[in-house]
């Protein structure tokens, strides 16, 4: 839901918008963050062929896209460190997710 179906939904129900119930958008994060988010999204996933586990992001052209932000040298350490966090967080989260759907499969 975005913010402004969400505006709508209120208005219709006649309701008050509740702040902690207010859809985030990408817009509303400082432009280090979108850029952040660009970059990740940029960088090719890494799959295990056998476990069928997600490995994370393939950081190798990391650097590379830091040149084409034109991110500054020394805000690089942050800008790393928000995607090595985001890679973290995603790695578990699909692996959780894999593990699930691998636990419903009947065995053989």
């Amino acid at each position: 839901m975005t913010k402004a179906q969400y505006f709508e939904m209120c208005e219709a129900l006649g309701t008050e918008p509740v702040d902690s119930e207010i859809p985030i958008e990408m817009d509303d994060f400082p432009i280090e963050i979108q850029q952040v988010f660009n970059i990740y999204f940029l960088m090719s996933d890494i799959w295990d062929g056998m476990s069928g586990t997600y490995q994370g992001k393939n950081t190798t052209i990391v650097f590379e896209l830091l040149n084409v932000y034109d991110i500054p040298h020394e805000d690089r350490l942050i800008y790393l460190t928000f995607i090595r966090a985001m890679d973290n967080i995603r790695k578990r989260l699909i692996n959780e997710k894999v593990k699930q759907a691998n636990d419903k499969k009947p065995s053989a």
